[in-house]
């Protein structure tokens, strides 16, 4: 029986429920186009997902008297039998059917929920993420995702999937679509994976520096005094060196004095670090390696004369080596990584003194980048080849650029800096071991003892050699080899 005055309905459906026991609630169930809802004897309610234009049968247990809609406009009920009843799903909203037996009990209580259609989207997500576990949930016209998923990238595949769906369902959501609802993301990923990072930063340098020539000439005589001084030019350094010096007299008061100043300079050095630091999928880690060198920031001084009191302010800045990484696990074995790494380091050669005061300058080496990788794959981030040539003549003018006596008034410097960088990234994923299947870097060690250290000259025992690999045969207790 189809009860169509809505007033009436509500008015029974208020009676019905104040003369009923209350019913615990029951998991709503998704139910398909012509599926069977079968009630029994226990009165219970049932609560039911459907989409807009699919129908359900109900089944009774007994031959119902009369049956009501709550909102005739959300669903309708059709009885075609005292015991079965087709319902249909007419507009996205809720409502309520009861069921009354020939003596006025209630014998069934379906509660419905009309929304969206989304078998065909459940198919699909099922098609494309077999592995995962996601439910498709309706409310009025917003779809809800539920479940479990592998990774990060397979909730973002089912939240893609579900926003086509919808705007699929109002018509693309342009102009001649409407856009309702919305995609709620209630997902959870199963078994975060955790991203092990190992970052290789190597750095060498060389230096060639050299000077020859005469650095320093004067000419004294009775008429006055020339002094040529050509201290090492390059970069405002100083640096000792050979020097030869002559003095000649020619009588009278005058006199020449040279020096012959030779100079040269190879250098090289080696930059390796090698930080490894573990995160979670999705989540950031930092990895500092370093100190703080304090730096005069000001002075402030109070008071005058003898009595003036003056303060020194300083600030610290950090050196040493810093990593920062976010991983995201994209599949099974795919890795995107989020990487920053930083190398400063103290360069005297760069160092500001002013009065009592020293400023210490800094050689830093900074890196951003985002990369994909599988895991235990490398890649080289970053690269650099620097040379730099610096070269200066200094002398007398007009004397310096004579052929042959020219020599004796000029010095020339030189320096060459070259520097070759390479920044490795490896990342793995990372799982959990026993304790006992970790080495630490101070297992097996132990501190010589005096005699060894007096006699031997050792500040560890020695367990065993390359020459003697069996000195640690019958040893008791942990042992490990430390090759001097």
């Amino acid at each position: 029986m189809h009860m169509t005055r809505p007033w009436l309905i509500a008015g029974l459906s208020v009676l019905l429920g104040l003369s009923s026991p209350a019913l615990a609630p029951v998991r709503a169930a998704n139910i398909g186009d012509g599926e069977i809802v079968r009630f029994t004897s226990d009165r219970g309610a049932r609560h039911v997902n459907m989409g807009v234009g699919k129908s359900v049968i109900l089944e009774l247990p007994v031959e119902a008297g009369e049956i009501f809609v709550g909102n005739p406009a959300v669903a309708n009920a059709v009885v075609r039998s005292a015991k079965k009843i087709y319902v249909i799903g007419q507009s996205a909203g809720q409502t309520t059917i009861y069921a009354m037996d020939k003596q006025g009990r209630r014998i069934a209580s379906l509660e419905l929920s009309i929304g969206r259609d989304i078998a065909e989207l459940q198919d699909i997500l099922r098609a494309a993420m077999p592995s995962s576990k996601v439910v498709a949930r309706t409310v009025n016209d917003s779809i809800i995702l539920t479940g479990e998923v592998d990774s990060a990238a397979d909730m973002q595949t089912a939240m893609d999937v579900a926003k086509g769906f919808v705007q699929s369902a109002n018509g693309g959501g342009g102009a001649g679509g409407q856009q309702l609802g919305q995609t709620i993301n209630a997902m959870t990923i199963r078994g975060r994976d955790q991203v092990m990072i190992k970052v290789t930063i190597a750095e060498v340098q060389r230096t060639v520096t050299k000077q020859l020539g005469v650095t320093a000439s004067t000419l004294a005589g009775n008429w006055g005094k020339f002094v040529q001084d050509n201290p090492f030019a390059l970069n405002g350094q100083s640096y000792s060196s050979g020097a030869l010096t002559t003095k000649s007299n020619f009588g009278g008061g005058n006199s020449l004095s040279q020096t012959l100043q030779a100079f040269e300079r190879n250098g090289v050095a080696r930059v390796l670090a090698e930080p490894t630091v573990t995160a979670v999928s999705g989540e950031s880690a930092k990895f500092t390696v370093g100190g703080e060198v304090p730096i005069s920031s000001g002075t402030t001084c109070s008071g005058q004369g003898q009595t003036s009191n003056c303060l020194v302010s300083v600030t610290y800045k950090t050196y040493g080596v810093t990593l920062n990484f976010t991983p995201i696990v994209l599949s099974a074995g795919r890795i995107s990584l989020r990487l920053a790494t930083e190398v400063a380091e103290i360069d005297p050669s760069t160092t500001v003194s002013t009065g009592t005061v020293s400023a210490p300058g800094f050689r830093t080496r900074r890196h951003e980048t985002t990369v994909e990788l599988p895991t235990g794959g490398s890649i080289a981030t970053a690269g650099l080849i620097q040379s730099n040539t610096n070269q200066s003549i200094n002398g007398v003018p007009g004397v310096m650029n004579l052929p042959i006596l020219g020599s004796l008034f000029r010095s020339r410097d030189y320096q060459r800096q070259e520097t070759e960088l390479m920044i490795i990234v490896t990342p793995y994923i990372a799982k959990s071991v026993g304790p006992n299947a970790l080495a630490r870097p101070d297992d097996n060690y132990a501190d010589s003892n005096d005699p060894q250290a007096w006699l031997l000259g050792r500040v560890n025992k020695l367990y065993s050699t390359t020459d003697n690999p069996e000195a640690a045969k019958h040893f008791s207790g942990r042992v490990g080899f430390i090759h001097d």
